[in-house]
């Protein structure tokens, strides 16, 4: 969604603005209570060129111990 709304404004714009089309997000989302605590950062990037990377690390600790998950994905 907002590689298409960046996409949208650059043809709305013209063609300089489509050379810098790149689209970013990133997300960072943390909680801590009684029985823990937990981080996750979301990192998305589609360049203009039509490659795109995907992470997202969730860092988690409680009674029982601590686990990170990492998933990534990238195409070009």
């Amino acid at each position: 969604m907002i590689t298409t709304a960046v996409l949208a404004l650059g043809f709305a714009l013209g063609t300089p603005a489509l050379a810098a089309a790149d689209a970013f997000f990133h997300s960072e989302d943390s909680w801590a209570g009684p029985g823990g605590a937990s981080h996750t950062v979301t990192h998305s990037v589609a360049r203009d060129d039509g490659s795109v990377y995907f992470v997202t690390v969730t860092i988690t600790a409680g009674p029982d111990g601590a686990t990170v998950s990492h998933v990534r994905s990238a195409a070009r």
